[in-house]
Parts: structure tokens; C-alpha cells; sequence
């Protein structure tokens, strides 16, 4: 009965922060994975992983956006 409302919406906006984390960390690893395991040149490789952090960095910047929107809220 000692909880009141802040403290659980702090315990919604931490258990969501996890989730995100785990998520972005999830999608490193297997682009990586992907990437070492793709029968492909080193040209084409380097290419390819270029690209790949390019998108990265990209959805990581629409994530920490959207994040930043529901911190507001």
C-alpha cells in the first residue's frame, strides 16, 4: 500500500528500457551473425557491412526517438 502511481509507472518506463535494449541488442548480434556466415567476397563484404550499420545507425535513431516520445508522455 506504501507504492503509489509514480512509482509504478517508473517500474513500466525501466521494464520497457529492458525490453528495448535486449531487442536492439538482438538485432546486433544477428546482423552479425548473418554477416559472418554469408558465403560472400571480401569486396562485397565490406559493402554489405556498410550498409548494414548504415541501417543500423538509422533504426537506432528512430528507436532512441520514439523512446524519447513515450518518456515525455
Amino acid at each position: 500500500m506504501g507504492r503509489g502511481k509514480e512509482s509504478l509507472m517508473f517500474e513500466r518506463k525501466s521494464n520497457f528500457k529492458k525490453y528495448a535494449l535486449t531487442f536492439l541488442g538482438g538485432v546486433i548480434a544477428g546482423a552479425v551473425l548473418g554477416l559472418l556466415y554469408a558465403p560472400i567476397t571480401g569486396k562485397k563484404l565490406q559493402k554489405k557491412v556498410a550498409g548494414v550499420t548504415e541501417q543500423v545507425f538509422d533504426k537506432v535513431g528512430e528507436l532512441q526517438q520514439t523512446v524519447r516520445k513515450i518518456a515525455i508522455a
